[in-house]
């Protein structure tokens, strides 16, 4: 049976109401501009039973994957593109940290292009960054091609104006090199839906931090944060943009970077950081990932990021990824009893753990009480502490649920 090849895909995950169940589908954009839509293999139906209020079940969110279609080459059952994103499975999670990963063999400020058909006179349809970005190997040709998918790592100035678009496209399979990955201690998922850093240690997930990823609009479509695989390569340290100043950088993707939330200089020559900070934990940068500055109940921050891989990280590069918040993916409500703190001395925010460090010793031990007390009268007032990321309220998580919930 002839195999029939979408080149161009652009992700769009909707629901198929048909009599009692409900599927995710994805429309793939081929060539000649048809929509052809997809059941990926690691989405499931759902019947009646297990949809809450008509609405989309949150369940079957969390089996979305990054690839469009959820296969590959054998051997690729732990690869980024189809695991699951759903952070709580952390088996799952670490498994696809640590499997190797397969880039483009050149260098990490290079980039190639991936073509229509294989051959260098086809049609350039997305971009690829050498060494640090991952693509997902769908087929080898024997003529000297390989078919790939990748979301495009297109920049302002590039030719091809394919921004964050998952696309497949052919690239010559002698560029391609699988590297084993080389910090088998840590790995990283970013979470564009969530908007959290999640820090992965010997298996476990270690810390949750806030972030802040690219927030595009109509006139700079590009600022959106490239999603994918990556490894962190190198340290870049502090760098200014415009009147913006950022420490801790490390390179993950061309031109951008994951470091500190930024700041501006005072007349006095002090940090400044109240235009920036406030915006953790929503979309906010033009491309990069800024990462909270202030620490953690176990004093985690993008300082201690960088003090704990910057000196081996050219050596042994850093799994990295980033989760797309497509249409149909839903964040789960926290379970009814999580635990959550507050001074009951005057505090104005809620927290993640019986201690913090935007709390003075002399208020603690703070006040337990549970997530679903959160809208009671006593705590309805209270604001989630910028140092440790408690979660958000019911009504939060369901906004941001609406706005990728498929009609």
């Amino acid at each position: 049976m002839k195999t029939i090849i979408f080149l161009l895909l652009i992700v769009m995950v909707s629901v198929m109401l048909m009599g009692a169940t409900a599927e995710v589908t994805v429309s793939i954009i081929s060539p000649s501009g048809d929509v052809v839509e997809v059941t990926p293999e690691t989405t499931h139906a759902y019947d009646d039973e297990t949809m809450q209020d008509s609405a989309y079940n949150a369940a079957a969110a969390q089996s979305i994957t990054p690839s469009a279609l959820g296969v590959g080459l054998a051997g690729q059952e732990n690869s980024y593109w189809v695991t699951p994103m759903d952070i709580r499975d952390e088996a799952a999670v670490w498994a696809m940290l640590m499997a190797p990963i397969t880039v483009v063999d050149i260098d990490q400020k290079l980039q190639v292009q991936l073509r229509r058909e294989p051959s260098d006179d086809s049609e350039a349809v997305a971009d690829v960054t050498g060494t640090s970005q991952g693509v997902h190997v769908l087929e080898t040709l024997d003529n000297g091609w390989s078919l790939v998918e990748v979301y495009s790592s297109s920049f302002h100035d590039s030719k091809v104006k394919a921004w964050n678009q998952l696309t497949q496209g052919y690239i010559k399979t002698s560029l391609l090199k699988t590297r084993e990955v080389g910090n088998r201690q840590y790995g990283m998922v970013v979470d564009k839906l969530t908007q959290r850093l999640y820090i992965f240690k010997e298996g476990k997930l270690f810390a949750e931090l806030l972030i802040s990823t690219g927030l595009p609009n109509e006139r700079q479509p590009y600022n959106e944060t490239r999603s994918g695989e990556f490894l962190l390569v190198s340290a870049v340290g502090q760098f200014r943009s415009d009147n913006m100043l950022s420490n801790y950088a490390f390179r993950f993707n061309f031109g951008d970077l994951i470091h500190e939330v930024p700041h501006v200089l005072n007349a006095d020559g002090g940090a400044n950081y109240k235009y920036t900070e406030p915006k953790l934990g929503e979309r906010a940068s033009h491309g990069c990932i800024r990462v909270q500055r202030l620490r953690n109940p176990d004093g985690i921050n993008m300082r201690w990021i960088w003090n704990e891989l910057y000196k081996g990280i050219a050596q042994n590069p850093v799994k990295f990824v980033i989760w797309e918040d497509v249409m149909g993916r839903q964040i789960p409500l926290p379970d009814a009893d999580t635990p959550l703190y507050y001074n009951a001395n005057g505090g104005q925010n809620y927290h993640s753990a019986p201690s913090c460090y935007g709390v003075r010793d002399e208020f603690l031990p703070m006040t337990q009480f549970t997530y679903a007390q959160l809208e009671d009268s006593e705590h309805k007032s209270l604001t989630p502490c910028p140092y440790c990321a408690p979660v958000r309220r019911e009504s939060e998580i369901e906004a941001i649920n609406a706005l990728h919930r498929p009609e």
